[in-house]
Formats: structure tokens, C-alpha cells, sequence
């Protein structure tokens, strides 16, 4: 799954789906013309893109005419995965400067760094 790229459009559509729950790309063109004009075209793409990269589905509707997208992931669980894998790639290549800006940038006690020296272990296991 290639989420570490998620473009601005493709977040505006998503919002949209995470919105409505279920969609058709006609139903989420009209809603980004409210803000701008998109080719139809554009849209679709995105959602092809949307649906490769595993984030949403899509299925046929029972008139077999056009596609329903239902997002898979929630906001919240594509965030967590595009958060994950940018710390797991900084991790692969600057470790040492990443764990050391983690330490000194995001806690504020010594158990908010224990948590994350105990997190960073807990990642590196799983990888």
C-alpha cells in the first residue's frame, strides 16, 4: 500500500467520502464543484489512484452502471499509516536524528520519553 503520498485532491475527496460514507464518483465531482471546477476525468482518476492504493473500494450497483466507492479506512487509521511509515523511513535512514528529535521536540517529562524510547523499541521489533 502506497500511502506515504496522499495529494491534496485525494484528501479532498476522501473527505468527501468520509462524509457521505458511500458515493459515486458523479455525486463526488458535484460536491467539488461547489469549490472549484474538476474535469469529471480528474475525478475518476483519483479515485482509481484512491482505490489502488487500498484506502477506498469500489463496487458495481445493482444496475451494474456505475461504481459505489465506500471508504476502507477511517480518517484516523490513514493518518496512524502515513504517520508510521514517514517515522519508519526516517527512522531507516537518519535513526539517530530522528529518535534525538523525537526525545528532545515532543516530550515534556521523562515518562513521555520513556514512552517513546519504549514505543520506537516496540516499532523496530515489528518491522
Amino acid at each position: 500500500m502506497d500511502i506515504k503520498n496522499i495529494g491534496p485532491l485525494e484528501e479532498k475527496v476522501l473527505n468527501i467520502l468520509w462524509n457521505k460514507k458511500t458515493a459515486t464518483a458523479r455525486d463526488i465531482w458535484r460536491e467539488l464543484k461547489k469549490e472549484r471546477e474538476y474535469a469529471y476525468s480528474t475525478v475518476r482518476t483519483i479515485l482509481t489512484r484512491l482505490v489502488e492504493k487500498k484506502i477506498i473500494s469500489q463496487k458495481m450497483d445493482k444496475n451494474k452502471r456505475m461504481y459505489i466507492y465506500t471508504p476502507i479506512l477511517t480518517k484516523n487509521e490513514l493518518e496512524r499509516k502515513i504517520v508510521k511509515t514517514a517515522i519508519n523511513s526516517l527512522l531507516e535512514r537518519f535513526e539517530k536524528s530522528t529518535i534525538s528529535y523525537l526525545v528532545e521536540n515532543l516530550s515534556e517529562s521523562d515518562e513521555d520519553v520513556e514512552k517513546i524510547k519504549r514505543k520506537l523499541e516496540e516499532m523496530r521489533k515489528n518491522e
